[in-house]
């Protein structure tokens, strides 16, 4: 079976998501949330349409990134979900239910 790729949209521990992705067979891309200026699309195209899932940290991102993810994921046919905590472990439980 191809392993499923969870993006995770706001937070900082990119090597921890990796790392625990791994061991639950997910391949996890992660985006910061942070954007520099200019459209806020553009920064999350590529990882959105990379993505199997995609969960943003809400606690731990910018609302005009989070509508603009909700967005793209929207218009893509993406199935995206809210983790509440900045944890990765509980961001990754709801990928995993998510993508079955």
């Amino acid at each position: 079976m191809k392993m499923k790729t969870v993006a995770i949209i706001g937070g900082s521990q990119t090597d921890t998501y990796k790392k625990m992705g791994e061991k639950r067979g997910l391949i996890v891309v992660h985006h910061n949330g942070k954007t520099g200026g200019g459209s806020v699309e553009n920064y999350f195209q590529r990882i959105i349409n990379k993505a199997d899932v995609i969960i943003i940290l809400k606690g731990a991102i910018k609302h005009t990134s989070m509508w603009a993810v909700r967005e793209l994921a929207e218009k893509k046919g993406k199935k995206i979900d809210y983790h509440d905590g900045f944890g990765a472990s509980g961001a990754l439980e709801k990928a995993l239910q998510i993508v079955g």
